[in-house]
């Protein structure tokens, strides 16, 4: 569901973006060009014409707003997938797969100990390290 309403804010965001555009190649091509070209100089665009930028700025606006309303819904993590599956930025780097919290808690519920060190070092409520010294399912013999 979080990733839906990223894709959602997402998607704002980059309809503000090309609105933001659009008013720039509008009040002349310069502006639009330098706007393309050198992100940061939308600022001053926005603040030198207002009235032309105030619809698609409030617009990014509101994209930024619901993608950080989908961080805070997820418990502050960002999800960015990369493929059909899920990836987030924490998962293990080392064993090129990719995890993502999807409520499961018990190490029955891994498929390998990567897995299950991504779980309990960041997903809430698991339930896989008995003795709180940080390494999971120590006694699951398939790892």
């Amino acid at each position: 569901m979080t990733e839906i309403i990223l894709y959602i804010g997402l998607g704002i965001f980059i309809i503000g973006g090309i609105g933001l555009l659009i008013a720039a190649f509008k009040t002349g091509m310069l502006w639009g060009l330098t706007v393309l070209l050198i992100p940061p100089v939308a600022i001053f665009y926005v603040i030198a014409h207002w009235q032309d930028a105030k619809g698609s700025f409030l617009t990014q606006v509101t994209g930024f707003i619901v993608v950080v309303l989908s961080a805070y819904i997820n418990g502050g993590h960002i999800y960015i997938p990369t493929s059909v599956s899920s990836v987030s930025p924490s998962s293990s780097a080392t064993s090129g797969q990719h995890f993502k919290c999807d409520g499961r808690q018990y190490c029955s519920q891994m498929r390998s100990r990567a897995e299950a060190e991504f779980f309990l070092k960041n997903c809430p409520n698991t339930k896989m390290d008995g003795d709180h010294d940080g390494i999971p399912c120590e006694n699951d013999s398939r790892f």
